[in-house]
């Protein structure tokens, strides 16, 4: 995740102003965020490696998250906290019906800089709830749960954003933010009943656009 931050600096790197002063910080409770994502790689490759080819299959996904501020940072801690409830919409490329999926979890946000540009590690973790097993997901678990799967699963999302007045140099984007995530749904190595005794799940990989207001 680290490196792919990095490029998404590199990416911005054209809209260099040696004049502009990153706007105040104006904190506010309430984010909307649009994003679009398809099957990836194991969650460690893309933590860790950063590698975030897609699967074959080419499944994708698209979603929007509402999100509220519990705790924000302060002066002695980098860290805020939200609650984040999200709907996901699973095109399946004709394996499998098209479906939703309905996710609520807290999300951790630390606050840091890259390059001198303000920048958001986040983590968030919750449950999930799919109208059908997602279609790679399916196949993963059936191999590695003795042909198990579940419609309900942890949800996991990790990711960086920064604001888009900050890679752009320009104060009137300051409510917008643009990041890289990795949605991911697991059975916790069978571990749990409500899980169905799962192992494996999914990973998608996601470009988002928020709004915060």
């Amino acid at each position: 995740m680290y490196f792919l931050a990095k490029i998404f600096i590199v990416s911005f790197s054209f809209f260099d102003d040696a004049e502009y002063v990153s706007a105040p910080q104006n904190y506010k409770n309430n984010s909307i965020r649009i994003y679009s994502g398809y099957f990836s790689r194991p969650f460690i490759n893309i933590l860790f490696l950063g590698d975030i080819s897609a699967e074959y299959h080419n499944t994708i996904i698209r979603g929007v998250d509402y999100s509220k501020v519990l705790k924000e940072k302060s002066p002695n801690s980098p860290i805020s906290t939200s609650a984040r409830i999200s709907i996901i919409r699973h095109l399946e490329r004709g394996f499998q019906n098209n479906h939703n999926q309905y996710n609520l979890s807290f999300t951790w946000h630390y606050h840091s800089k890259m390059n001198s540009i303000p920048i958001r590690w986040f983590f968030s973790e919750g449950i999930s709830y799919a109208e059908n097993v997602p279609y790679v997901e399916g196949l993963h678990t059936r191999r590695l749960s003795n042909e198990r799967d579940s419609k309900v699963m942890n949800y996991m999302n990790v990711g960086f954003d920064f604001r888009l007045s900050d890679l752009m140099k320009n104060n009137k984007l300051s409510s917008y933010r643009i990041g890289l995530s990795n949605s991911h749904r697991s059975g916790i190595y069978k571990k749990i009943k409500l899980f169905n005794n799962t192992k494996g799940g999914s990973n998608y990989i996601n470009l988002f656009l928020e709004y915060e207001f």
